[in-house]
């Protein structure tokens, strides 16, 4: 009778050490972490001006964007720290400097040794890229033509 109840509270305390050890593990596959991007570009910024990166080129229609989009100083930026990039504020500029950059709804951003990087699904456009605390400025090249050579425009903006 000994040995049965020996083997009774060694089989209980078995169990019980069991049924710890899967209580008290926890399944770290529970919950997902957005990464958090901590660059000085995150943040809402207004653009400022646009002009040629070269002093003294022309490019072409250029002149023409305020009339096409009056608001087109307007235009904000919001860079998130989930690396999310909208546009808002300006609806004639949201369609003309978002066509150009390729800035969509569901656009990423990445900033890597001063190349700033816009993503949508599986197309990758990288910008030249140079900012501080309250001012920054992405170079855009405006030949959409893929001919000739590159016309550079330079997108400045201030941080609100």
């Amino acid at each position: 009778m000994k040995i049965f109840n020996y083997f009774n509270k060694t089989a209980f305390l078995a169990f019980f050490f069991i049924a710890f050890a899967f209580v008290a593990c926890k399944d770290d596959d529970d919950k997902t972490t957005t990464p958090v991007d901590n660059n000085p570009i995150v943040g809402k910024w207004q653009l400022t001006s646009i002009t040629p990166e070269t002093a003294g080129t022309t490019i072409a229609g250029l002149d023409l964007l305020p009339a096409l989009a009056p608001c087109i100083y307007s235009l904000k930026f919001t860079f998130t720290s989930d690396n999310k990039v909208a546009l808002s504020d300006c609806d004639a500029a949201v369609t003309l400097i978002g066509g150009l950059i390729k800035i969509e709804s569901t656009t990423t951003w990445k900033v890597d040794s001063g190349k700033l990087t816009l993503t949508n699904g599986t197309t990758t456009n990288t910008f030249g890229l140079t900012q501080n605390t309250n001012d920054m400025q992405i170079v855009v090249n405006t030949n959409t033509t893929g001919t000739g050579a590159p016309v550079n425009a330079v997108l400045s903006l201030k941080r609100l």
